[in-house]
């Protein structure tokens, strides 16, 4: 069975400058957006609120769509 997960990131621009995060991946430190997997009954603007929220305390409203991707990988 294949299990499928759902990102969701935002791209969030105030007065030119962008909302990103500290996070370290695999030992290194990464600048990235705010991100995160949908959860079950969640629709994916929901998910982007939430996520951009639970991991840098701002509220904002998603504008836009930049667009969807598929990554096959294991």
């Amino acid at each position: 069975m294949v299990h499928a997960e759902l990102t969701v990131a935002a791209v969030v621009v105030r007065d030119e400058r962008y909302l990103v995060v500290e996070e370290y991946a695999r030992g290194a430190r990464v600048i990235n957006q705010p991100a995160g997997h949908v959860e079950p009954g969640e629709t994916i603007v929901d998910a982007v609120i939430r996520e951009t929220r639970e991991e840098t305390a701002w509220g904002f409203t998603p504008t836009g769509l930049v667009g969807m991707y598929y990554w096959p990988h294991e």
